[in-house]
């Protein structure tokens, strides 16, 4: 018989038997829901986290830091950490620039009448802040002398306190953007004070005879793939840190210690060569990190969630693997005087054993269609609810891809694939069963 004609005669034997096969498709449609929605959140999951990485960090940066900051380090492997550091690091093949910078706030802070600002002072090269892609907006930076200016981040000045630790009063808009405050970054005068710790007491010693005068020059643009502090520091120009080290040096009593960055900013030429570079500069004996690998190591793990996810769903699905085989061994003994008249009228055994794999793969395929279809829609529902619970518990925008669940082309695919597999495997055991029924006892006991 053709093909065609088994598949005929399979869709009908189930039509015949509604009720059985809309039972059994029930159950295949609950196990490909199961490992499809399971798999599905593993990887949606994935996909949120490789998004928020990606915002959050450039592919093609290398982050150097200072391993005299880490206490496993050995003292005598601690590399000077200043500008022959950079000199040596920018002669490395492939790298295209070199930014340090330095967190500049155990030393100084910038004060604004009864405001001050104790920490997220930084300080970097303004001629390479271009390079590092940081773009300035609400700017008057070439009308200042770079030593005398200070970048704000976007909501750096709701950090400033006064000397009760009470925040300066600001008003944000419904898109988190400053409207109102105490303090006018572009406006004010600011004063950039070095102190020094104070050996009778918390409190630092201020040096206001070393006080210098600072006007804001501008506003930092949002860019989490830059820096994802960015947006709560304010910078300085690196000559401006280092004279106030200085000062703070000679007013320290004990041993002096030469300027230090607190990392570096290695700029590769392209995310190809990441690792080579990294390489290198493991080798001379510093302490790298980089997304990339970050990336590698969130998508290894996840790898093992999305499998430990599917086993758990394929449970299901397998439990609906005894439903079809149950369905396909009443239907033997139901049609044992239909077997006989085949087996009498010639039919070949491979094909009464295809009628009932036809039968058991179409009742996976039906199953495994529908639970794709109802997956999507689980899927589309938990999407929205996650975002409105991430919008309602952040404390700002939400600037990432929100999803809890994805099903990918592939997973759609296999999802049905599997139905259908696992449809037939199930359709096995009775199908040979088919065969061996005699015809003469099948007809004589009908």
């Amino acid at each position: 018989m053709k093909k065609s004609d088994l598949f005929l005669m399979a869709l009908k034997n189930l039509k015949d038997r509604k009720t059985r096969t809309k039972l059994t498709v029930i159950g295949v449609v609950i196990g490909t829901c199961a490992i499809i929605i399971m798999v599905s959140i593993g990887v949606g999951i994935d996909k949120m986290i490789t998004s928020q990485i990606k915002q959050s960090a450039s592919l093609n940066k290398i982050t150097v830091h200072n391993s005299s900051d880490l206490p496993s380090s050995d003292e005598e492997k601690k590399l000077p950490f200043n500008d022959s550091a950079v000199d040596y690091i920018g002669k490395i093949d492939h790298v295209a620039t070199v930014v340090p910078s330095a967190t500049v706030d155990d030393f100084v802070k910038l004060k604004r009448g009864k405001y001050s600002l104790r920490w997220g002072i930084k300080a970097i090269d303004f001629d390479k802040m271009e390079k590092m892609g940081y773009e300035l907006q609400d700017t008057n930076f070439s009308k200042l002398d770079k030593k005398n200016t200070i970048v704000f981040g976007k909501s750096s000045i709701t950090n400033f306190v006064d000397v009760q630790d009470k925040a300066v009063k600001f008003k944000y808009d419904k898109d988190y953007n400053i409207i109102d405050c105490e303090i006018k970054p572009l406006k004010d005068v600011f004063y950039l004070e070095p102190i020094i710790p104070n050996e009778n007491g918390d409190k630092p010693i201020e040096l206001t005879n070393s006080q210098k005068k600072m006007r804001g020059g501008a506003i930092l643009k949002s860019n989490r793939a830059i820096d994802i502090s960015s947006d709560q520091n304010v910078f300085v120009d690196m000559s401006v840190a280092k004279e106030m080290y200085n000062i703070h040096q000679k007013a320290t009593n004990g041993p002096k210690k030469d300027f230090e960055y607190s990392e570096m900013t290695v700029i590769v030429d392209n995310i190809s060569n990441v690792d080579y570079v990294k390489e290198q500069l493991s080798k001379s004996g510093f302490v790298t990190s980089s997304a990339d690998s970050e990336l590698a190591g969130v998508k290894k793990i996840m790898m093992i969630v999305q499998l430990v996810l599917a086993a758990i769903g394929a449970i299901s699905m397998f439990v609906a693997a005894f439903g079809i085989s149950n369905t396909m061994v009443m239907a033997v003994f139901e049609r044992t005087k239909e077997i006989g008249i085949m087996k009498v009228l010639g039919c070949e055994l491979k094909d009464i054993k295809a009628i009932f794999l036809y039968e058991a793969g179409t009742i996976g395929f039906i199953g495994g269609t529908i639970g794709l279809g109802i997956s999507y829609i689980v899927s589309i529902i938990a999407n929205l609810i996650a975002k409105i619970v991430m919008k309602s518990m952040a404390d700002g925008p939400v600037d990432f891809t929100v999803c809890v669940s994805s099903i990918p082309w592939w997973l759609a695919i296999c999802g049905i694939l599997f139905s259908v597999i696992i449809g037939v495997l199930a359709g096995i055991s009775p199908a040979n069963r088919s065969v061996k029924v005699s015809a003469l006892t099948a007809i004589h006991n009908e």
